[in-house]
């Protein structure tokens, strides 16, 4: 039998991997998730205060994300215009940045070290089939590691 830990009253099974797999709701959506932990004193707490910052700030995700890829707005609503992207009208920032949600979590536990890394994903498709990568250092600063997929 693999070995498995609950977070948040969800079960997270060891993978091959080493880490422990399973999902949990991320800005209302279920989510698959990565954890990489060495189970030491307070490493559920450790998740579970990050899993809660994640998801109290989802402003301060986007915006990170938003601050270097506005540009994407201007992009779609160029496909839009030329009919390579259906649309009704075209799109606002807002719009795109209500799009963006959680596709995928990894969550480095090591005590007062632990990291996030995530891939935005967005529907509509407005980042056309590409995924943006997320991390989310240990003191909670947040930056977009590029876009990828």
């Amino acid at each position: 039998m693999k070995k498995t830990i609950t977070i948040l009253g969800k079960k997270f099974t060891l993978n091959d991997d080493e880490e422990y797999q399973g999902k949990i709701s991320i800005w209302g959506r279920e989510t698959e998730v990565w954890i990489e932990t060495e189970l030491e004193d307070d490493y559920e707490n450790n998740i579970i205060e990050r899993i809660n910052w994640l998801n109290e700030n989802r402003d301060a995700v986007i915006s990170a994300f938003m601050k270097d890829n506005d540009h994407y707005v201007d992009v779609i609503n160029k496909m839009i215009e030329s009919g390579e992207f259906k649309a009704d009208k075209p799109i606002t920032e807002e719009d795109y940045a209500n799009a963006l949600f959680v596709r995928y979590l990894n969550i480095i536990e090591s005590g007062d070290e632990t990291e996030i890394s995530l891939d935005l994903d967005a529907e509509p498709d407005y980042l056309l089939g590409h995924l943006a990568f997320m991390e989310i250092s240990s003191d909670y600063e947040v930056e977009c590691g590029g876009i990828n997929g």
